[in-house]
């Protein structure tokens, strides 16, 4: 007879690790929403303009790129937005950031790097470390074969 499911440690809720995962991205998105929607910006904004300026990139390219995050419908649309706010142009079939994306995504730089801090204060120490190595044990070990 197989060991019941073990007890949650003191202080936290018996929920299981779907929930978990979906209620830290959720307030992974608050976080961002908080530090970024007085600029006008939101996480997904924030993915593309930080990918932009890396280096410029094809629609398909970017897509691809932030594919493990949004839907590719979210990440062109996110993009086609950027390109009408003047933030993002195409040149010779690659997105880059104009002069006024770089200012925007500088300005959003600090909001970001707060949104960072309070990840790792939520989690000092090898935590981070830690929750990432075993968050890639999991999606392995659930990876299917046609995956």
């Amino acid at each position: 007879m197989a060991d019941p499911a073990p007890k949650p440690a003191p202080g936290q809720p018996d929920r299981p690790v779907g929930w978990w995962l979906k209620e830290a991205d959720r307030r992974l998105d608050g976080a961002f929403d908080r530090a970024l929607g007085g600029q006008g910006s939101d996480r997904r904004t924030w993915q593309v303009l930080a990918a932009l300026a890396r280096r410029p990139e094809s629609p398909a390219r970017l897509v691809e790129l932030l594919s493990p995050f949004d839907p590719p419908a979210v990440v062109s649309g996110v993009a086609a937005d950027l390109t009408e706010r003047g933030l993002v142009e195409e040149v010779a079939g690659l997105l880059r950031l104009t002069e006024a994306g770089r200012h925007v995504h500088e300005a959003l730089s600090g909001h970001v790097a707060d949104v960072r801090r309070q990840v790792r204060e939520s989690l000092p120490g090898e935590d981070y470390a830690t929750l990432v190595r075993l968050l890639g044990r999991l999606t392995e070990g659930l990876a299917g074969k046609s995956d």
